[in-house]
Protein backbone atom coordinates (compact mmCIF):
# COMPACT_ATOMS: atom_id res chain seq x y z
CA UNK A 1 0.00 0.00 0.00
CA UNK A 2 1.31 3.41 -1.23
CA UNK A 3 1.31 5.93 2.28
CA UNK A 4 -0.99 8.87 1.41
CA UNK A 5 -1.29 10.16 4.87
CA UNK A 6 0.58 11.94 7.54
CA UNK A 7 3.47 10.23 9.51
CA UNK A 8 2.98 9.82 12.88
CA UNK A 9 4.39 12.43 14.58
CA UNK A 10 2.21 14.89 12.31
CA UNK A 11 -0.70 12.75 13.21
CA UNK A 12 -0.04 13.76 16.77
CA UNK A 13 0.32 17.75 16.11
CA UNK A 14 -2.41 17.79 13.98
CA UNK A 15 -4.69 15.94 16.80
CA UNK A 16 -3.50 17.96 19.80
CA UNK A 17 -3.97 21.29 18.01
CA UNK A 18 -7.14 20.38 17.07
CA UNK A 19 -9.36 21.31 20.51
CA UNK A 20 -11.87 19.16 22.04
CA UNK A 21 -12.13 19.69 25.28
CA UNK A 22 -15.14 18.12 26.89
CA UNK A 23 -16.67 19.42 30.41
CA UNK A 24 -20.09 19.58 32.14
CA UNK A 25 -19.49 23.31 32.31
CA UNK A 26 -20.67 24.90 29.12
CA UNK A 27 -18.18 27.80 29.08
CA UNK A 28 -15.49 25.26 28.52
CA UNK A 29 -17.22 22.69 26.97
CA UNK A 30 -16.31 22.26 23.18
CA UNK A 31 -17.13 20.25 19.86
CA UNK A 32 -15.17 17.19 19.01
CA UNK A 33 -16.38 16.95 15.18
CA UNK A 34 -12.62 18.51 13.73
CA UNK A 35 -10.64 15.62 15.43
CA UNK A 36 -13.77 13.12 14.06
CA UNK A 37 -13.51 13.89 10.65
CA UNK A 38 -9.57 14.51 11.00
CA UNK A 39 -9.34 10.93 11.74
CA UNK A 40 -12.18 9.82 9.43
CA UNK A 41 -10.07 11.94 6.25
CA UNK A 42 -6.71 9.98 7.32
CA UNK A 43 -8.91 6.58 7.52
CA UNK A 44 -10.37 6.43 4.64
CA UNK A 45 -8.34 6.67 1.90
CA UNK A 46 -6.71 3.66 3.73
CA UNK A 47 -9.73 1.54 2.79
CA UNK A 48 -11.71 2.17 5.84
CA UNK A 49 -15.42 2.13 5.67
CA UNK A 50 -16.29 5.22 8.19
CA UNK A 51 -19.78 6.30 9.81
CA UNK A 52 -20.10 9.41 11.78
CA UNK A 53 -22.76 9.68 14.28
CA UNK A 54 -24.00 12.44 16.03
CA UNK A 55 -25.12 12.02 20.00
CA UNK A 56 -28.62 12.45 19.80
CA UNK A 57 -29.35 15.44 22.29
CA UNK A 58 -25.67 16.92 22.15
CA UNK A 59 -24.72 19.22 19.29
CA UNK A 60 -21.56 19.05 17.97
CA UNK A 61 -20.45 16.18 19.28
CA UNK A 62 -20.13 12.53 17.28
CA UNK A 63 -18.87 9.07 17.55
CA UNK A 64 -16.10 7.49 14.58
CA UNK A 65 -16.66 3.97 14.05
CA UNK A 66 -13.91 3.13 11.10
CA UNK A 67 -14.38 -0.48 9.60
CA UNK A 68 -11.48 -2.67 7.48
CA UNK A 69 -12.87 -6.15 6.47
CA UNK A 70 -15.99 -8.12 6.66
CA UNK A 71 -17.39 -10.02 9.07
CA UNK A 72 -18.03 -10.22 12.97
CA UNK A 73 -15.86 -10.84 15.79
CA UNK A 74 -12.79 -8.54 14.72
CA UNK A 75 -10.38 -6.43 16.97
CA UNK A 76 -11.44 -2.64 17.99
CA UNK A 77 -8.80 -0.35 18.67
CA UNK A 78 -11.25 2.35 21.15
CA UNK A 79 -10.23 5.77 22.54
CA UNK A 80 -11.99 8.85 22.80
CA UNK A 81 -11.39 11.85 21.21
CA UNK A 82 -11.89 14.75 23.98
CA UNK A 83 -9.63 16.22 26.42
CA UNK A 84 -10.03 17.47 29.71
CA UNK A 85 -10.30 21.15 29.98
CA UNK A 86 -6.92 23.58 30.98
CA UNK A 87 -5.87 25.98 32.52
CA UNK A 88 -3.18 27.99 30.58
CA UNK A 89 -1.47 30.10 33.36
CA UNK A 90 -0.15 26.40 34.54
CA UNK A 91 1.43 25.42 31.32
CA UNK A 92 4.51 26.22 30.33
CA UNK A 93 3.95 25.73 26.70
CA UNK A 94 0.89 26.00 24.30
CA UNK A 95 -1.60 23.46 25.40
CA UNK A 96 -2.57 22.91 21.54
CA UNK A 97 1.28 22.40 20.13
CA UNK A 98 3.59 19.33 20.48
CA UNK A 99 6.85 20.29 22.46
CA UNK A 100 9.46 18.08 23.24
CA UNK A 101 11.63 17.55 26.07
CA UNK A 102 13.56 14.72 27.19
CA UNK A 103 12.59 12.21 24.61
CA UNK A 104 8.53 13.15 25.61
CA UNK A 105 5.97 14.85 23.66
CA UNK A 106 3.95 17.13 25.39
CA UNK A 107 0.08 18.87 24.18
CA UNK A 108 -3.23 18.33 25.62
CA UNK A 109 -4.29 14.58 24.92
CA UNK A 110 -0.65 13.92 23.79
CA UNK A 111 -1.22 11.17 26.24
CA UNK A 112 -4.25 10.34 27.24
CA UNK A 113 -5.28 10.02 24.36
CA UNK A 114 -4.90 11.58 20.95
CA UNK A 115 -1.78 9.72 20.55
CA UNK A 116 -3.03 6.46 20.53
CA UNK A 117 -5.45 7.27 17.21
CA UNK A 118 -1.56 8.16 15.31
CA UNK A 119 -0.46 5.26 16.70
CA UNK A 120 -3.19 2.80 16.17
CA UNK A 121 -3.24 3.87 12.12
CA UNK A 122 0.19 3.46 11.98
CA UNK A 123 0.47 -0.26 13.85
CA UNK A 124 -2.70 -1.04 11.20
CA UNK A 125 -1.11 0.11 7.78
CA UNK A 126 0.75 -2.65 7.16
CA UNK A 127 -1.92 -5.39 7.93
CA UNK A 128 -4.16 -3.64 5.56
CA UNK A 129 -2.56 -4.63 2.08
CA UNK A 130 -4.88 -7.40 1.42
CA UNK A 131 -8.18 -8.91 3.41
CA UNK A 132 -8.69 -9.28 6.99
CA UNK A 133 -9.64 -12.82 8.52
CA UNK A 134 -11.67 -10.72 10.69
CA UNK A 135 -12.60 -7.18 10.59
CA UNK A 136 -10.66 -4.07 12.48
CA UNK A 137 -12.37 -1.45 14.11
CA UNK A 138 -10.94 1.97 15.04
CA UNK A 139 -13.35 3.67 17.37
CA UNK A 140 -13.27 7.13 18.58
CA UNK A 141 -16.04 8.25 21.33
CA UNK A 142 -17.24 11.38 22.26
CA UNK A 143 -17.17 12.76 25.94
CA UNK A 144 -15.31 10.48 28.04
CA UNK A 145 -13.67 13.25 30.60
CA UNK A 146 -17.34 14.49 31.18
CA UNK A 147 -21.04 13.10 30.57
CA UNK A 148 -19.33 9.35 28.59
CA UNK A 149 -22.78 10.17 26.09
CA UNK A 150 -20.62 8.71 23.33
CA UNK A 151 -19.93 5.40 24.63
CA UNK A 152 -23.86 5.02 26.16
CA UNK A 153 -24.98 5.68 23.15
CA UNK A 154 -22.43 3.35 21.60
CA UNK A 155 -24.07 0.83 23.94
CA UNK A 156 -27.52 1.26 23.26
CA UNK A 157 -27.17 1.30 19.94
CA UNK A 158 -25.11 -2.41 20.14
CA UNK A 159 -22.66 -1.16 17.34
CA UNK A 160 -19.70 -2.82 18.75
CA UNK A 161 -19.96 -6.41 17.00
CA UNK A 162 -16.48 -7.31 18.24
CA UNK A 163 -14.57 -10.25 19.87
CA UNK A 164 -11.64 -8.16 21.41
CA UNK A 165 -10.86 -4.74 22.33
CA UNK A 166 -7.94 -2.47 22.74
CA UNK A 167 -8.72 0.57 24.89
CA UNK A 168 -5.71 2.98 24.55
CA UNK A 169 -5.77 4.78 27.80
CA UNK A 170 -2.67 5.24 29.28
CA UNK A 171 -1.84 2.81 32.10
CA UNK A 172 1.76 3.51 32.37
CA UNK A 173 2.96 0.74 29.44
CA UNK A 174 1.65 -1.77 31.47
CA UNK A 175 -1.07 -4.17 29.64
CA UNK A 176 -4.36 -3.84 31.75
CA UNK A 177 -7.19 -6.65 31.54
CA UNK A 178 -9.54 -5.53 33.76
CA UNK A 179 -11.06 -1.97 35.09
CA UNK A 180 -13.37 -1.16 38.22
CA UNK A 181 -16.30 0.62 36.79
CA UNK A 182 -18.39 3.27 39.26
CA UNK A 183 -21.95 3.57 39.76
CA UNK A 184 -23.52 6.88 41.11
CA UNK A 185 -26.62 7.32 42.93
CA UNK A 186 -28.81 10.72 44.50
CA UNK A 187 -29.68 9.77 47.78
CA UNK A 188 -32.33 12.77 49.16
CA UNK A 189 -34.10 12.18 52.93
CA UNK A 190 -36.43 14.94 53.53
CA UNK A 191 -37.56 15.78 57.00
CA UNK A 192 -40.91 17.37 58.52
CA UNK A 193 -40.56 19.84 60.83
CA UNK A 194 -41.56 19.28 64.44
CA UNK A 195 -40.87 20.59 67.97
CA UNK A 196 -37.98 19.09 70.79
CA UNK A 197 -40.55 18.90 73.14
CA UNK A 198 -42.47 16.57 71.01
CA UNK A 199 -40.12 14.94 68.46
CA UNK A 200 -43.03 12.56 67.45
CA UNK A 201 -45.10 15.66 65.96
CA UNK A 202 -42.23 16.26 63.40
CA UNK A 203 -40.14 13.92 61.33
CA UNK A 204 -35.69 14.21 61.40
CA UNK A 205 -34.02 13.81 58.16
CA UNK A 206 -30.61 13.11 59.94
CA UNK A 207 -31.78 10.19 61.38
CA UNK A 208 -33.46 8.91 58.59
CA UNK A 209 -29.89 9.14 56.90
CA UNK A 210 -28.23 7.99 59.62
CA UNK A 211 -30.34 4.68 58.87
CA UNK A 212 -29.29 4.91 55.57
CA UNK A 213 -25.75 5.31 55.71
CA UNK A 214 -26.00 2.12 58.15
CA UNK A 215 -27.98 -0.17 55.55
CA UNK A 216 -25.15 1.15 53.08
CA UNK A 217 -22.52 0.28 54.84
CA UNK A 218 -24.13 -3.11 55.62
CA UNK A 219 -24.25 -3.22 51.78
CA UNK A 220 -20.92 -3.11 51.34
CA UNK A 221 -19.39 -5.39 54.09
CA UNK A 222 -22.31 -8.29 52.25
CA UNK A 223 -20.15 -7.28 48.44
CA UNK A 224 -16.97 -7.32 50.50
CA UNK A 225 -17.60 -11.01 51.26
CA UNK A 226 -19.19 -12.24 47.78
CA UNK A 227 -17.40 -9.80 45.21
CA UNK A 228 -13.32 -10.32 45.44
CA UNK A 229 -10.60 -10.26 42.46
CA UNK A 230 -7.31 -10.61 43.37
CA UNK A 231 -6.03 -9.16 40.32
CA UNK A 232 -6.94 -5.48 41.71
CA UNK A 233 -4.43 -4.19 44.21
CA UNK A 234 -7.40 -3.53 46.51
CA UNK A 235 -9.50 -6.66 45.73
CA UNK A 236 -12.97 -5.76 47.00
CA UNK A 237 -15.53 -3.23 45.44
CA UNK A 238 -14.87 0.14 47.66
Amino acid sequence: MTRSGPLLKDMVRRLVGTPSVSSTQQEFDQSNSDVIHLLANWLEPLGFQIEIIPIKGKAGKSNLIARFGEGSNGLVLSGHSDTVPFDEHLWQSDPFSITEQDDKWHGLGSCDMKSFFAIAIEAAIPFLQGSLARPLIIMATADEESSMCGAKQLIRANVADAGFAIIGEPTDLKPIIRHKGIMMLNLRVEGTSGHSSDPALGNNAIEGMHRAVSELMTYRDELEKTHQDPRFAVSIPT
